[in-house]
């Protein structure tokens, strides 16, 4: 039941759905650039009875061009191949009269992966990134698109940062070259600019010997309002044709005909690939709740029966348990632990807020959920020269990265306050991401007005700056990152179910809770207070759990941009009568404390 063309040593099989087409060729043609009117061979293909043509061609090679030819109601014209694993360049994919377009046949041959095995759902670690602009600027490549084989250069900059999965924003072909990816053009194609299939391969496979996992973000909810190749497809054109007909109306126009059994197999069929093609790790749906959710989740159930083991996340805002039981997914993102951050750190009543965020409620496993207290993509990215959602005069939905939204990169507090939000993200029940930039402090002078965007608006230039890696600042905050990164990695209690607030204190505006599992018991405590208390002064309830204690984290280290003895090195508390343990509390930190055995 593939669709598209796949090689089977020189006999290639083709196979595409368009059932109001009256007759269809595949055309094949020689050479780097499509010529309409000199394409090598017509071949007709074999009308079945569920809608699709399908035929088995022999003499083709991989890398050879094609297009469908479609009569409809006696009206020719071309297509490309809406399951094509390549195409030539981004746009007029639907081949308009002046497009020089074409699929490329894609060898079948399998790759030889490195060894690679997956982290355990708990254990995920994820950095999300965006491949056009996460190179090229201030790095020595010094371009303008960054490919697949420059992120291959950064790798390493990743695994060290202690992240052990890695997260693209789409990277299937979009219109022209440059974009956030969700606007997809072609959906089993890598975006042109970025490489060919075997660069994305490639990619992965180093990231494997990183020891780094590999999610996909994917688009199934829409497709590119402006040019995308499943548009009335086969020259039937009622609600977009027979791919959208029927669909639901989204924030982007027509929506796929998610009812239709061939458009929930087209989608299928572009997951499988992800897993069968590029050795993925994991997926992310885009914008789940703009998808039918009665045959959302037959496809979901098919991914788990055929892939188990991969991490199945969606966007599905607000977070609602119905995903990841009804509907088959293993998390979704939430949200709310950034927005709900972003307040609590601007003095917006801090305990109940982190209250909110701390566990999974409602939510069977706490890897159910995926948490970005720092702000994912859609927080930090403005497409609207730094005014997204009013964001100049509505503070609350401002997009920029989170040291700016707390007073930019110049000012300690602001630094403080993204070391504990990247602290509390770490230590709490969840799945932490983190987005690029937001390790180094990438804010303004950096970026442009402190937001991110793919390239340059009216404000400037908001790509990857790598300069804001080198300096003081950016190294610092990359250092406490690091450290959180490895305490997550080191003590297996920060990825299990358990979860107790030990201790609030409404009047300093600190928390604590604690974790444990197999011998494993972490304390954290939360100051979001100008509270700086020295002298091994504030007692800390530990919920009744006597022991000796160690300090394991102090984001107020000097080492991070704090400062000589702001936390507890050398002190290992014992838990007093009173069930506390006594200890330095700077201000504005997350201290960790690990129960010793």
């Amino acid at each position: 039941m593939q669709i598209g063309a796949h090689l089977d040593g020189s006999r290639c099989l083709f196979r595409v759905w368009a059932p109001h087409a009256g007759h269809l060729e595949v055309l094949l043609q020689d050479g780097e650039d499509w010529n309409t009117d000199s394409f090598t061979r017509a071949i007709e293909l074999t009308s079945l009875p569920d809608g699709y043509w399908s035929g088995i061609v022999p003499d083709v090679k991989p890398g050879q061009l094609y297009r469908y030819e479609i009569t409809y109601n006696g009206h020719k014209f071309q297509r490309l191949d809406p399951a094509a694993r390549d195409v030539l360049h981004s746009g007029l994919t639907r081949c308009f009269p002046d497009s020089e377009n074409a699929s490329i046949v894609v060898t079948d041959e399998p790759y030889s992966w490195a060894p690679h095995t997956s982290p355990r759902f708990e254990n995920f670690i994820i950095y999300q990134l965006h491949v056009g602009s996460f190179a090229g600027r201030n790095d020595g490549l010094e371009k303008e698109i960054a490919t697949f084989s420059d992120i291959q250069t950064k790798l390493d900059y990743i695994h060290h940062l202690g992240f052990n999965a890695i997260e693209f924003l789409p990277i299937q072909e979009f219109a022209m070259d440059r974009s956030w990816g969700y606007n997809p053009a072609a959906f089993f194609a890598p975006e042109s600019a970025y490489g060919a299939p075997v660069d994305l391969k490639r990619l992965v496979d180093a990231a494997h010997q990183q020891g780094l996992a590999v999610i996909f973000d994917v688009v199934y909810n829409h497709a590119g309002p402006g040019d995308n190749v499943l548009w009335e497809y086969d020259g039937y054109s009622h609600e977009g044709g027979i791919y959208f007909e029927g669909g639901s109306w989204t924030n982007w126009g027509r929506g796929p005909a998610w009812q239709k059994q061939q458009v929930q197999d087209f989608f299928f069929e572009n997951a499988r690939m992800y897993f069968n093609d590029y050795n993925a790790d994991g997926l992310r749906f885009d914008v789940t709740t703009q998808i039918n959710g009665l045959f959302l989740k037959e496809v979901l159930w098919r991914l788990q029966v055929d892939y188990p083991g991969k991490y199945m996340i969606a966007e599905h805002l607000p977070a609602h348990p119905w995903i990841t039981t009804t509907g088959n997914f293993d998390a979704t993102w939430f949200a709310e632990s950034h927005h709900q951050m972003q307040r609590a750190l601007n003095g917006e009543s801090p305990i109940s807020k982190v209250r909110d965020i701390l566990g999974w409620d409602g939510f069977k496993h706490s890897w159910n959920l995926v948490k970005y207290t720092m702000g994912s993509h859609d927080d930090i990215g403005d497409d609207k020269n730094g005014n997204a959602k009013d964001g100049l005069t509505n503070r609350d939905s401002r997009h920029r990265y989170f040291i700016d939204q707390l007073g930019g990169r110049e000012n300690w507090y602001a630094r403080a306050k993204c070391r504990l939000a990247w602290a509390l993200n770490v230590t709490m029940p969840g799945t932490p991401m983190l987005f690029m930039g937001s390790e180094c402090h990438m804010a303004s002078p950096f970026v442009a007005w402190g937001y991110w965007h793919d390239g340059r608006d009216s404000n400037g230039d908001h790509r990857f700056n790598w300069d804001a890696t080198k300096d003081k600042t950016g190294k610092e905050m990359c250092r406490l990152v690091t450290a959180t990164n490895r305490l997550r990695r080191d003590n297996p209690a920060l990825g299990s179910e358990s979860l107790i607030i030990t201790h609030e204190d409404s009047n300093n505006q600190v928390i604590a809770f604690k974790r444990w599992t197999d011998g494993n018991l972490i304390l954290t405590i939360v100051n979001m207070g100008d509270g700086n208390f020295k002298n091994h002064c504030y007692g800390i309830s530990t919920d009744g759990q006597y022991g000796q204690w160690t300090q394991v984290l102090c984001t107020q280290d000097a080492t991070f941009g704090g400062w000589d003895g702001a936390g507890n090195a050398y002190y290992e508390p014992w838990t007093q009568q009173d069930g506390r343990i006594y200890i330095n509390l700077p201000r504005w930190s997350v201290v960790v404390f690990r129960l010793k055995g």
